[in-house]
């Protein structure tokens, strides 16, 4: 009967996130940070990201929740989800550590000019996170979504293009 009950919780915690507005909101982000990316307002792309993580949550509960119900998870499932949540904090945290390093590095003279894969690194950087998503929650389409970003970073390092392309496409795409 456990069983039953756990991949019921397992099948509950998928659909959970069939609603859309998190595909919308990563798409949304992606793009309007490709956006700010190409017209050097690299502040505001920093920002929405921060603005989109604080709205999902209202959101949901606003426009999502009346038409689909709401679920309570299981303390367990909610510790997996606070795990993942500090997990992905790490990850942030690591890389803009990494970032800053790169940056004191290169100005203080240690390192020369950038290789020029690092024009992939800003759409690797959001398909990792979108991948451990995926991994995560066991939706199929965030697996589509981070290999579509991934793509893209490396279409970008081939096609010797800067990243706000790549960006720009992807966020599209997911959006739609």
């Amino acid at each position: 009967m456990n069983d039953s009950i756990n991949s019921l919780e397992k099948a509950a915690f998928r659909s959970f996130w069939n609603d859309g507005l998190l595909d919308v909101m990563l798409g949304l982000t992606v793009l309007v940070v490709g956006l700010s990316w190409w017209h050097d307002m690299a502040v505001f792309g920093a920002l929405f990201p921060a603005v989109c993580v604080s709205l999902w949550h209202p959101l949901r509960k606003r426009l999502v929740e009346p038409c689909m119900g709401y679920v309570e998870f299981s303390g367990e499932r909610n510790l997996k989800v606070r795990g993942f949540r500090f997990g992905l904090t790490a990850f942030f945290t690591g890389t803009m550590m990494l970032g800053a390093v790169i940056i004191l590095l290169w100005q203080g003279g240690a390192i020369s000019r950038p290789a020029n894969w690092i024009a992939g690194f800003p759409l690797l950087l959001i398909g990792i996170p979108v991948l451990f998503f995926a991994a995560f929650t066991q939706c199929r389409r965030f697996y589509l979504y981070a290999a579509l970003t991934l793509l893209a970073g490396a279409e970008v390092v081939l096609q010797d293009q800067d990243p706000h392309v790549g960006m720009i496409a992807t966020g599209i795409v997911i959006t739609v």
